[in-house]
């Protein structure tokens, strides 16, 4: 009777070791599941304000040249401005090292794209062609770009955020291996 006692006994702590990896396994995926999907929250919360804050530097900024939006500007006074760019990327406060590939563009946005339904978000083009052909607002040496500040009062100018988020354990929470993130904010020129 004791030996069936102290048998029992190792069965039910068996059993209990063996419910309690399953359930802390569930409760481990679940947990981990929050985490990173609140981490890409959080990222693009911040890509988001950043590229707002990006582009109403850029609106409050018309004044200096053309090449401002990658090229640090240093006044008559001797006031170093950094660049919409560079501007950008520290309102990213560190989180742009989780998007590979991480890249800034500031460009006037093209009023007839808006006028469109749904409206489209594209660079202002030098383009005479028949359809235009629109540049790329990342490569600043497109021949049909055009200035970032040559926006007059009532146009827009458009700062855009592009990266791909890697989650730390995509296969073990059965996500995608990347995401792509790609944020533009629009604001009215108040030149």
């Amino acid at each position: 009777m004791l030996a069936l006692r102290s048998t029992r006994r190792r069965v039910r702590r068996g059993v209990t070791a063996v419910e309690a990896s399953l359930v802390m396994s569930v409760f481990l995926l679940l947990l981990f599941g929050m985490f990173e999907y609140c981490r890409f929250l959080f990222v693009l919360h911040i890509t988001h304000n950043a590229a707002r804050d990006g582009a109403r530097y850029a609106v409050v900024n018309l004044d200096k040249p053309s090449n401002f939006n990658t090229t640090d500007y240093t006044d008559a006074s001797g006031t170093v401005h950094p660049s919409i760019q560079r501007y950008t990327t520290e309102r990213m406060a560190g989180q742009q090292r989780n998007l590979d590939g991480f890249r800034t563009a500031c460009f006037a946005v093209d009023q007839a794209g808006l006028d469109q339904n749904p409206p489209i978000i594209r660079p202002k083009t030098t383009s005479t062609a028949s359809p235009k052909v629109y540049p790329d607002p990342f490569n600043p040496s497109d021949p049909n770009a055009v200035p970032w500040n040559s926006a007059i009062f009532t146009e827009r100018i458009a700062v855009t955020i592009d990266g791909t988020y890697k989650p730390v354990l995509p296969t073990f929470l059965l996500m995608p291996s990347t995401i792509p993130v790609k944020v533009t904010a629009i604001m009215g020129s108040e030149g």
